[in-house]
């Protein structure tokens, strides 16, 4: 039976930097030897691990159905691509998803939730504050509208156009919060 691509993405608190790709796939294929994992952004640029010299990071068959990969230092949208290869490197049979890796903003955003649970003796300063809760506001709506640019639209530039919004807003958290 030819291989069937599937796999899955998450990343895990605290460790925002880090893709973790689970490989579903099924079925076999004699010629496949490894796989490779592409990661690309919205500007067809590749992430791969620091010390990597190709766009894609290798993943022999042996090492198991689970990598993790620390690729990246912001909220992206990426083409994530899992490709069986032979030992010529061609490719075998692959699968392509666009994913939202939104841990970054999603990370801060609950940090501006303990802050307000953080004010429950008088004065509660952030809650009185309604300029804080129209930016918090504002930064949920940009986190979640790039998760439905993904997931009702398949459109990764303005996923990453949204992601992008929010990151300003926290690398400027000053200005907003």
């Amino acid at each position: 039976m030819a291989i069937t691509v599937s796999f899955t993405t998450s990343q895990v608190v605290g460790a925002p930097q880090n893709i973790v790709l689970v490989d579903g796939s099924t079925g076999s294929d004699v010629s496949a030897v490894s796989r490779r994992i592409y990661f690309q952004t919205a500007i067809s640029t590749y992430l791969v691990p620091s010390g990597t010299t190709t766009s894609y990071i290798e993943w022999p068959l042996a090492s198991g159905n689970t990598l993790t990969s620390d690729v990246l230092t912001t909220d992206q949208a990426l083409n994530v691509t899992l490709a069986y290869v032979d030992i010529n490197g061609s490719v075998v049979a692959s699968d392509t998803a666009l994913r939202g890796f939104t841990l970054y903003n999603e990370t801060f955003y609950y940090s501006l939730t303990q802050a307000q649970a953080s004010q429950n003796q008088p004065p509660p300063m952030i809650i009185q504050d309604s300029n804080y809760y129209s930016n918090k506001m504002i930064l949920r709506t940009e986190i979640d509208s790039g998760n439905q640019a993904i997931s009702l639209g398949d459109d990764i530039v303005s996923a990453q156009n949204c992601y992008e919004r929010a990151t300003y807003m926290v690398t400027n958290q000053g200005d907003y919060f």
